[in-house]
């Protein structure tokens, strides 16, 4: 629906009685309300109020008291969420429940710089201004485990019980994947009755671990799909008594990744990535994929946004460890695909499973735009393996600090993102370091804390 002049028609139509506002914290949680349906009609366009502390909170609940922003109160006050009626959509499920997706504003209506949904949608609109359009394919990946959430807080997250047939690390085994295909069949159902579309699943490379792809669109459309996505699986886990989370590092070993591919149209919706006459990558493809690996260490902060995700950051355990791009190379960090005008395109494979979709899409345009806007040009291709390599290659910050230092420092994203976010961010991160090691976290320990656990299984 594109407008409120027909919510009252469309609400009667779908049955609609309550709808579940949405909408995505910093750290990439989902916050609302279920509102009756009177209530929600009657605070457009603004939207209802909610406290500003939920936008302003680490995972574990505690306001960012240290710290302030200038969209708060002086005190604890509100901040509202305002309905992106596009996005309205029975649930499918519960027979009179509806879902909506919101941004965060103040009193006047002005988008807050802690949205991330917001930041993404004005580098979008700044694509468009420039002639561009950009479409985005993620690849989700997860772990799912046989005893429910409350089974698993009770024992403390031990003896994780993985869905799987076999207990070896392959991948694509179709063995693997059978003991899911429950659960993925409900999760789909639910999908697509939500209008999120997706392509294909697969068993993973670790045991438990799977793959979702969702269908390429618009990155707003994207992240919000990814952001629908997860809580459609929460929610099919939780009624059937598994447990299923995007946390970056439920197990030693290898993690869950958001490989992001991505390519560029111009309005007439011709491929901009693609050149014949060349090696296959034309100066824009070029340009932007030399901003990506400039602005690749102060990313890493947006892309791997939590303790736990930097432990994803090793040798060998299928996550990239340099700023190298690649074609069709695995082990960088940037994976170009160039063999034909409509399937070139850039797969990006730092982000972790628990990233900010909004966030993560919202620094990979500004590195391609910056890249652009000053005509960078691409260092050669890394044709090897770009894991284990000699100390002489710089390798990516993988501890909190490092990251967030590494953000601060590059101008290049500090102005298309803003530095009131990427100082506010870079803030919240440290706090979150802190913490860690105030309650009792080794950074130096090769095991998941029960810290990381309680912090990040259930709420990621």
């Amino acid at each position: 629906m594109e407008d409120s002049t027909s919510l009252s028609d469309w609400l009667d139509r779908h049955h609609v009685d309550i709808v579940r506002t949405f909408a995505t914290t910093l750290d990439g949680v989902g916050v609302g309300k279920y509102v009756h349906r009177n209530k929600f009609a009657s605070t457009l366009p603004r939207g209802h109020a909610i406290s500003d502390m939920a936008a302003a909170m680490d995972l574990a609940g505690t306001p960012h008291l240290t710290f302030w922003h200038e969209d708060r109160q002086p005190a604890f006050g509100d901040i509202y969420l305002r309905p992106d009626l596009t996005t309205l959509i029975s649930d499918g499920t519960d027979s009179n429940l509806g879902h909506c997706i919101c941004d965060f504003v103040d009193a006047a209506e002005q988008p807050s710089s802690l949205c991330s949904r917001s930041l993404l949608r004005h580098l979008t609109n700044d694509l468009a201004d420039r002639g561009y359009q950009m479409k985005v394919g993620i690849e989700l990946e997860f772990f799912l485990f046989q005893d429910s959430y409350d089974a698993l807080r009770r024992r403390q997250y031990r003896h994780l019980n993985p869905v799987t047939q076999s207990h070896h690390s392959n991948v694509y085994l179709v063995r693997n994947a059978y003991p899911a295909t429950s659960y993925m069949r409900e999760v789909i159902s639910r999908l697509e009755w939500k209008g999120v579309h997706w392509e294909a699943w697969n068993d993973e490379a670790a045991t438990g671990q799977f793959e979702l792809n969702l269908e390429p669109t618009h990155p707003v459309a994207a992240a919000d799909n990814v952001m629908r996505t997860r809580q459609i699986m929460y929610e099919v886990a939780h009624d059937m008594d598994l447990a299923v989370t995007f946390m970056a590092m439920p197990r030693t070993g290898i993690g869950n990744g958001m490989h992001i591919h991505h390519s560029l149209a111009d309005v007439e919706d011709r491929p901009l990535f693609h050149d014949q006459t060349t090696n296959g990558r034309s100066t824009t493809m070029e340009q932007w994929l030399a901003g990506l690996v400039t602005t690749m260490p102060g990313a890493v902060s947006m892309l791997c946004p939590s303790i736990n995700a930097l432990r994803r950051l090793k040798d060998f355990a299928a996550a990239p460890t340099t700023s190298h791009w690649g074609e069709d190379n695995k082990t960088a960090s940037l994976r170009t695909m160039s063999s034909s005008s409509h399937s070139t395109r850039i797969e990006h494979r730092l982000a972790a499973g628990d990233a900010n979709p909004y966030l993560a899409l919202a620094v990979i345009i500004a590195g391609g735009l910056a890249g652009i806007d000053q005509q960078l040009v691409p260092p050669e291709p890394f044709d090897g393996i770009a894991w284990g390599l000699p100390k002489h290659y710089d390798r990516l910050p993988d501890t909190v600090p490092a990251a967030s230092q590494a953000l601060l420092d590059d101008a290049l994203l500090s102005e298309q993102l803003g530095t009131d976010l990427v100082e506010y961010w870079t803030k919240s991160r440290r706090q979150e370091w802190l913490l860690f090691h105030r309650e009792g976290g080794d950074p130096d320990s090769p095991d998941i804390s029960q810290w990381e656990y309680e912090r990040y299984f259930d709420l990621i």
